[in-house]
């Protein structure tokens, strides 16, 4: 035997829609009972309005305190009536002043006792001075004789440091600059071996510079390329291997350039 119990069939929309109705008419016969059937009236308001005239300024004021009592708005908002209204809705008008005016006629006293004292002041002051003979008059300065470093003919090579007590085996052959302005001298910082090798040669200074100049000056850094100084003797026993530090000063010696050429 199967013991499971048999399922119930579903219900139909015709028993959903007569349970609905059931509840509903449920609640409709609750409210019926439970509602209060005492019959509503309403309140007639008076609309009549009446006129009091008050002939006696004691009682009149009175009753308007009495109105004012019942005001909300007395101690929240300002009022006339109120406890500051004597600050708040009485303040006092600013007084009217004429801003243009005229000043009454007064004439400068004239002091006469001074009448004349600035024309005589200024004829005191343009006096000319008295000549005195035996003032002598101030000898002259001495002039002093400054030397003037003499003009240049040519172009010329001088070494300076460590390195300036060893001639050069052959000096370079320097050029002159054909230029308006004196060209400055180009120096250049190297190192001297012992065998009388340089190395490392640059330029010395720097600044905005002229094309003149700045030709000059990588004429000097190439010639100080094949620049050769005498080795030191052997027998000395003085070569230590040691780079000295030397300065090559090119001092330019420059011509007047040629005239540009006549137009036709």
């Amino acid at each position: 035997m199967n013991g499971d119990a048999p399922e119930s069939p579903p219900w139909s929309r015709q028993r959903w829609v007569a349970l609905v109705l059931a509840v509903f008419v449920l609640h409709l016969g609750a409210l019926f009972l439970l509602s209060s059937r005492q019959e509503k009236f309403q309140r007639r308001t008076d609309s009549r309005a009446s006129v009091r005239w008050l002939t006696d300024p004691a009682s009149a004021r009175k009753t308007l305190d009495v109105l004012l009592l019942n005001d909300p708005t007395l101690l929240a908002m300002a009022s006339a009536r109120g406890f500051s209204g004597a600050a708040w809705m009485r303040p006092h008008s600013p007084e009217y002043r004429a801003s243009e005016w005229t000043d009454t006629e007064r004439s400068l006293a004239q002091p006469t006792h001074s009448l004349g004292d600035a024309f005589q002041q200024f004829a005191a002051a343009s006096q000319p001075p008295l000549f005195d003979p035996a003032r002598k008059p101030i000898a002259p300065a001495a002039a002093v004789a400054a030397a003037q470093p003499a003009l240049r003919n040519a172009s010329r090579l001088r070494v300076e440091g460590p390195a300036s007590r060893r001639p050069l085996i052959q000096p370079p052959s320097l050029r002159s600059w054909p230029h308006a302005d004196v060209l400055a001298d180009s120096r250049v910082q190297v190192f001297v071996t012992d065998e009388g090798l340089l190395f490392s040669p640059r330029l010395a200074g720097g600044g905005v510079k002229s094309l003149a100049q700045r030709a000059a000056d990588q004429d000097a850094l190439d010639l100080s390329r094949a620049i050769r100084f005498e080795p030191l003797p052997k027998s000395t026993g003085s070569r230590s291997g040691v780079r000295v530090e030397a300065t090559l000063v090119f001092e330019w010696h420059t011509t007047e350039p040629p005239a540009p050429p006549a137009k036709p």
